[in-house]
């Protein structure tokens, strides 16, 4: 079964403003570091949204979990530019 690309599933979607990390405040037009999982029922569901602080790795991977690492511009509340940086399945 082929899953769609992280990049453009996650291009647009809708996400908080505050970091996950370091709990400052993401504005428009800044780098947003997004971590998200696949799930078969739901697709990419983004877990984890961190300003410019955030991890571009993958650190130990859920065991069968296909997990993503993206960059991506905060504008206006979504995700827009969406670059893949690290992902647990190739």
């Amino acid at each position: 079964m082929s899953r769609p690309s992280p990049a453009a599933a996650l291009n647009g979607v809708q996400v908080g403003n505050i970091c996950d990390k370091c709990n400052r405040r993401i504005r428009t037009g800044n780098k947003a570091v997004v971590y998200a999982t696949y799930y078969d029922a739901d697709g990419w569901f983004v877990r984890r949204v961190m300003c410019d602080c955030g991890s571009r790795t993958i650190g130990l991977p859920t065991d069968g979990a296909d997990e993503v690492i993206v960059e991506a511009v905060y504008w206006s509340g979504r995700l827009v530019g969406v670059k893949t940086v690290d992902r647990s399945r190739p």
